[in-house]
């Protein structure tokens, strides 16, 4: 029953996972001069899939006031609001369909992110380096293909480097609007992903520092131990010898005079 459960847990999480990653692409395809057809079946895909991920779920707690501290019901309403989105007319012809999709896309990367934090706690700096690196270059892809003005997949890489560093040389800048609210997330995605990078690579250096720091005091305790064990020794010697030598004087003056 345990591993049942496991099982279920995980395939709801990397269903969840899916609908989260899948709004994306649809969201900011809704922006783009001419919209694709299948933004309307990626919205629904992500709706069904997060009202999936959430059926079933047994609540934290019954209590009516912490309803919106349970994932579940969250969820419920976040696929709700995709299924909804995918109703709305495209982004680029409707204000309100933007703003619609804009809170919708906010609120899933809110959920995207604490359902991901898993992955990013606990890891090394190899695989935060990999992982990085596969968030930029996703990043950079995404830029070459919503801005037109884009023209090669390695300046999307660098807008999306340049971006996510918040650094901004402004050689390359983004041009429309699908990619001006798209450096928005990048830069909340990206920078918070660097600042694990570098506080990664601070703490390897600190940590040998400090490995440092407590091997001389290893070495420094070990020579004052030492130290210590030697006057013992001495004094248990000086001992001994005193009470030898109150032994002897106690057995001469118990001798009979002549």
């Amino acid at each position: 029953m345990r591993e049942s459960g496991l099982s279920i847990d995980t395939w709801r999480m990397w269903a969840m996972l899916t609908a989260l990653v899948v709004s994306i692409p649809a969201f900011y395809d809704s922006l783009m001069p001419v919209p694709s057809a299948w933004i309307v079946s990626l919205y629904g895909l992500s709706g069904v899939l997060t009202l999936g991920s959430s059926w079933g779920r047994t609540p934290r707690s019954t209590d009516s006031r912490t309803f919106w501290s349970q994932p579940q019901h969250a969820d419920r309403v976040l696929g709700g609001a995709m299924l909804i989105s995918a109703l709305l007319p495209h982004s680029n012809n409707s204000t309100g369909a933007l703003s619609w999709r804009l809170a919708v896309e906010l609120a899933t990367l809110i959920r995207l992110l604490a359902l991901s934090q898993p992955f990013w706690a606990g890891t090394g700096l190899l695989r935060l380096v990999a992982m990085a690196a596969g968030m930029l270059t996703l990043c950079g892809v995404g830029f070459y293909w919503i801005d037109p003005q884009i023209n090669s997949v390695e300046d999307g890489l660098w807008l999306a480097f340049t971006t996510a560093a918040t650094v901004g040389f402004g050689d390359v800048v983004p041009n429309t609007t699908a990619s001006r609210i798209f450096s928005v997330f990048v830069v909340l995605l990206g920078y918070g992903v660097l600042s694990l990078v570098t506080a990664s690579i601070a703490a390897m250096f600190v940590g040998n520092q400090e490995r440092k720091v407590e091997q001389e005091i290893l070495r420094d305790m070990h020579t004052q131990l030492r130290a210590v064990r030697k006057e013992i020794a001495e004094l248990r010697t000086q001992l001994e010898e005193h009470r030898t030598a109150q032994q002897k004087a106690g057995s001469v003056d118990d001798r009979p005079a002549s």
